[in-house]
């Protein structure tokens, strides 16, 4: 794991192959993240863990019945969770795609293009730490990574490359749940 991230990107325990696939996607596609392999880790371990690597959140993909269901966020600093829960209704693998996508080499940059105009680019950019814009025209080769997010029936979030084209697998958000924590 290497010093200075900003993200830990983790899972609950027993993870499926289609969300560890999900996880290594996004930590190859978005700079500043690190991946921590749950096993038996208990909460504290992956906290201690995080403090190491100098992480400012942990985000936290959560399981149930074999599928991503629901994506959390710790803040390590302030030891307390983000009052928001982005749930999953489905993810589309880098293999689901019609043609086959390679993975390619880790991006070194990355930046947030919310057509949508809702509360997951603000979430995004508050934990991720990238810059957000409205319009996808003035991001084409200039970012290895755009996170681009969409209406649709709750949102779309897609891992483009500098091309444009996908990069890695897309996320469906059935919608943000707001909760006391």
């Amino acid at each position: 794991m290497e010093r200075g991230c900003k993200v830990i990107i983790t899972t609950s325990r027993e993870p499926s192959k289609k969300t560890l696939e999900l996880v290594n996607d996004l930590v190859n596609s978005l700079p500043g993240t690190s991946k921590i392999v749950r096993g038996k880790k208990s909460f504290i371990t992956l906290l201690e863990e995080a403090v190491a690597c100098g992480a400012r959140y942990i985000a936290f993909i959560w399981e149930r019945r074999g599928m991503p269901f629901a994506l959390l966020f710790y803040d390590v600093i302030n030891r307390e969770w983000k009052p928001y829960m982005l749930k999953i209704s489905g993810i589309k693998t880098r293999r689901e795609f019609p043609v086959f996508i390679s993975r390619r080499p880790p991006a070194k940059s990355a930046v947030i293009v919310d057509l949508s105009e809702g509360e997951v680019g603000d979430i995004f950019t508050e934990i991720f730490g990238y810059p957000i814009l409205y319009s996808l025209d003035a991001v084409r080769g200039l970012f290895d990574t755009v996170v681009l997010i969409r209406r649709t029936d709750g949102y779309l979030v897609e891992l483009l490359g500098s091309d444009l084209g996908p990069r890695a697998s897309s996320i469906r958000i059935k919608k943000v749940v707001y909760r006391y924590v």
